[in-house]
């Protein structure tokens, strides 16, 4: 019942959650994050849970009473606790990228995209074999310069994947292997420290793997289907 309020209205099933005592007052992020998680099984909407965590939110404004779950505060530590919620820790970007992705179906609009990425990336760098405590170790030892490359790879990720798997798209159109680690071997010396390039059998391997298995978003959710992203996540 709150995930069928939810896909309708996002607020509504807050409130709902609220009122049959499946979350307790004051409502928290982490409880609204857990939901967002855990409610795919029993009908949440993907487009509905990616909408709410994209959704910047409403600043505070004291002339009038707004729920907490609409204010912009809470809709950014939604996201943060949802993040959490993954075990990114012994997996590479891709494979954490795909398995983020395949819990909710990402928004329509650049800033949303923009906003649910930098927000995996923040995470996922730090624990990720890519990161400074991960086998890997090819991104920055700087949090920053880490999560931002990080960001900058899984955008180019998603964009890989929408240009391999879209049948408008004309095969000699497509990106091109070389292409794709010209684009993400070095992002300037703000972020790529010199000897951090990112190695061209690493994005190769990214290239060959989106390739030949497109990242889904659709699906794998109420009906119980198993995929090798549910299997990991």
């Amino acid at each position: 019942r709150a995930a069928q309020l939810f896909n309708k209205k996002a607020g509504k099933g807050i409130e709902f959650l609220l009122q049959s005592g499946i979350i307790q007052e004051p409502v928290t992020p982490r409880a609204v994050a857990s939901f967002l998680r855990n409610a795919i099984v029993v009908g949440l909407d993907k487009k509905a849970a990616g909408a709410y965590l994209g959704e910047v939110g409403k600043p505070p404004d004291s002339a009038r009473s707004t729920p907490v779950w609409d204010l912009d505060w809470f809709h950014k530590e939604v996201l943060d606790n949802y993040c959490s919620l993954f075990r990114f820790e012994r997996q590479s970007l891709l494979d954490g990228l795909r398995m983020f992705l395949a819990a909710f179906r990402l928004p329509g609009e650049a800033q949303q995209i923009d906003r649910i990425l930098q927000a995996f990336s923040d995470r996922c760098s730090r624990v990720c074999e890519e990161g400074v405590h991960g086998s890997l170790k090819i991104f920055s030892d700087d949090p920053k310069r880490a999560s931002d490359a990080a960001y900058l790879l899984s955008f180019s990720i998603i964009m890989l994947n929408t240009d391999q798997h879209n049948d408008n798209i004309r095969e000699d159109r497509k990106m091109s292997k070389t292409d794709f680690v010209k684009n993400n071997t070095d992002y300037g010396r703000e972020i790529t420290e010199k000897g951090k390039e990112l190695p061209r059998e690493y994005l190769e391997a990214i290239y060959d793997s989106i390739r030949d298995e497109e990242i889904r978003t659709e699906g794998e959710g109420a009906d119980g289907s198993m995929t090798v992203e549910r299997w990991k996540d």
